[in-house]
């Protein structure tokens, strides 16, 4: 009898906890921050000691157009019915050119970037794509007060201060991240010319804050550490010069697959469905020509993949394995495609002999990529690098290959969004090494924090959305807080 009314008691103080003012008995939990007076006037303040903000969306994040053609590849898939539909020939057409005898970056095609998707009613995989998740993060950061070119004449603001940034995300993160220098000189110069024509500054050193999802991340990575720097052909790896950290004050990560995803090799293997009524397939022959598949793989460090039968770990990036298990662009199974993406060849094994050489090319600067990344080194002063997490859904951790037929079966789960290990997130090289009792990883965040939410999910998490504009409004790195406290002191 006591412990049912205790019982109730604890009920009664659960319930009543509504008006929690004063109280150290309410469990009632908020979905939203209570903003004060000084917050208020960090959102509505506007001047050149607010870092503007660049958004940098994930994979598939970004619209394609052929302007040719005048023709949305990739962002538009609506039908009269309404339900989501996508024709095989604009599928095909995101297939990256291949040729012997010129590097990835030699090969383009008609397609531009045509900014960030706002909302695109399509399930790839795991990928929620018909969640607004970019627009729900653009719209996060005006509820904070950064404006981008949507918002024309809506808050009566004179210049913009957010900057979405899209991309062509088939091509070679590195290659992008060169594409993010030129944005970010060219959004540089327009706020220059705002804050002179605005407060009689010239020549202002204009610093920007990041705010990037999935592959959008490693983007951010490559170019804080590297700037607009190509990888070495041959030889070593790039000189660490962080010219990145010229133009960027701090970097918020989302999800991003530091240490890659197992999907990225299924995907490769299998082709990515596309869930929903009317929708079609990417096949692995249009997936095996875009560079960034490959650079989202596992690192080899993790030993994602190992043999069936002898429990060995499996190097997924030897191409002759590709060709022996008949896996994605030079799966025999391809052919048919291949040859109609490679029209100027008519014999079979011209086509296998192009494709092979282009998963070559691919999976050597994958390697060079990850290895560029994964250099242990602590960042300068004036930099601030943080990390969000998604923990709370079974990710897919390790997978078995059966080395007689090539088919891959994943055996063991981990936490994570459903896409990314939350230990790829956080690069913890513990996963594939030796176990002990703290994190081990070769990039140094700044914080890392936790959401209960999938891939997609995590932009419309509230404890996100909160505290990336705490983040953004409120903090500075460690040079900033010195030099403040200098002139201070002073």
């Amino acid at each position: 009898m006591k412990k049912h009314i205790a019982y109730l008691m604890l009920l009664a103080i659960a319930f009543t906890g509504c008006r929690s003012t004063g109280s150290y008995q309410s469990f009632k939990i908020y979905n939203k921050p209570m903003i004060g007076e000084v917050a208020q006037k960090s959102i509505e303040y506007e001047g050149v000691e607010r870092n503007p903000v660049i958004v940098i969306p994930g994979i598939f994040g970004s619209r394609l157009i052929d302007p040719a053609a005048g023709k949305v590849i990739w962002g538009e898939f609506a039908t009269r019915e309404g339900i989501v539909g996508l024709d095989k020939s604009r599928l095909e057409a995101l297939s990256l050119p291949m040729e012997q005898g010129k590097s990835l970056k030699e090969l383009k095609d008609e397609l531009v970037p045509d900014g960030p998707i706002d909302k695109l009613q399509v399930q790839v995989g795991l990928l929620q794509l018909r969640i607004a998740a970019y627009s729900d993060m653009l719209e996060s950061l005006r509820y904070g007060g950064y404006y981008d070119e949507k918002c024309t004449n809506l808050y009566n603001k004179r210049y913009y201060t957010c900057f979405p940034f899209g991309y062509d995300w088939r091509r070679d993160i590195v290659e992008n991240a060169a594409a993010l220098h030129l944005f970010i000189l060219e959004k540089r110069k327009y706020l220059q010319e705002k804050y002179e024509e605005l407060y009689g500054i010239k020549d202002y050193d204009v610093q920007f804050d990041i705010v990037a999802h999935s592959m959008g991340g490693l983007i951010a990575r490559y170019y804080l550490r590297y700037g607009d720097q190509d990888l070495p052909e041959e030889g070593g790896l790039p000189e660490i010069t962080w010219r990145g950290a010229n133009f960027i004050d701090k970097i918020i990560i989302v999800g991003t697959p530091n240490g890659g995803y197992v999907d990225a090799l299924t995907e490769h293997v299998n082709g990515l469905t596309f869930t929903q009524v009317g929708a079609d397939r990417l096949d692995p022959a249009v997936l095996g020509t875009f560079p960034s598949l490959y650079e989202m793989m596992p690192v080899s460090t993790f030993k994602c993949f190992r043999d069936k039968d002898t429990k060995e770990p499996v190097d997924i990036y030897d191409p002759s394995l590709w060709t022996k298990m008949q896996w994605g662009i030079v799966s025999t199974q391809e052919r048919g495609l291949i040859q109609k993406l490679l029209p100027m060849f008519k014999k079979e094994e011209e086509c296998d002999i192009v494709a092979f050489d282009h998963l070559t090319k691919c999976l050597k600067r994958s390697k060079r990529l990850q290895a560029a990344l994964a250099v242990p080194v602590t960042p300068p002063d004036d930099i601030a690098i943080h990390l969000w997490v998604g923990d709370a859904i079974e990710t897919s951790q390790r997978a078995e290959i059966d080395m007689s037929n090539g088919k891959i079966k994943v055996v063991e789960y981990g936490p994570g969004d459903g896409k990314v290990l939350s230990a790829s997130a956080t690069y913890d090289t513990r996963l594939g090494g030796d176990w002990e009792p703290f994190v081990r990883t070769p990039i140094d965040w700044t914080s890392i924090h936790f959401s209960f939410a999938a891939h997609m999910g995590i932009t419309k998490d509230p404890h996100f959305i909160d505290n990336i504009l705490y983040i953004l409004l409120a903090t500075q790195t460690k040079a900033a807080r010195k030099a403040n406290f200098n002139n201070e002191s002073a």
